[in-house]
């Protein structure tokens, strides 16, 4: 599961620089917005001290994050995050990140993640993995479709 906390935490990131632009889904209903969504863009870049692949890998980093967001939310409280991101460390030697998808967050407190599977790359761009594309967390944990080699794999293998 610390790939799992890997990919919550990296959403987690996101969600913070973006943390000022969400608006609560009942005020939004309320405010009599029609059928139509609001809709926010950010673009996100930085670089930051990855912690991640320091206490898996032992190797300390900086990883640069660049992503684009666009969140729409519904009348009905419905949120939809797209996001396509990059994360790039300075180690040559560890596996980049690249993702694109649509983080779906119903009324009823479903979560749910379409889009393209995570996928690691070498410094020389070649493909290490691709994760499935399509899952949902629950209070009972995960439901992913299709193979996912990304979380099926030990981390250190992957990135290290």
């Amino acid at each position: 599961m610390q790939l799992a906390t890997r990919t919550l935490t990296r959403t987690a990131l996101a969600a913070a620089a973006l943390a000022f632009t969400l608006v609560a889904p009942d005020a939004l209903a309320a405010s009599g917005h029609g059928g139509k969504p609001t809709v926010e863009r950010e673009v996100v870049e930085e670089t930051y001290f990855d912690d991640f692949i320091y206490d898996l890998c032992g190797v300390e980093t900086n990883t640069t994050l660049t992503q684009r967001i666009t969140i729409k939310t519904f009348p009905d409280g419905t949120e939809t995050v797209h996001s396509v991101s990059l994360y790039v460390p300075d180690d040559p030697s560890i596996a980049s990140e690249r993702n694109a998808r649509t983080d779906i967050f119903a009324p009823d407190g479903t979560y749910t993640i379409k889009g393209l599977g995570i996928r690691l790359f070498t410094a020389d761009d070649r493909v290490i993995v691709v994760g499935a594309g399509w899952l949902r967390v629950t209070d009972d944990g995960m439901e992913i479709r299709g193979p996912d080699r990304y979380f099926e794999s030990d981390p250190v293998d992957l990135y290290c």
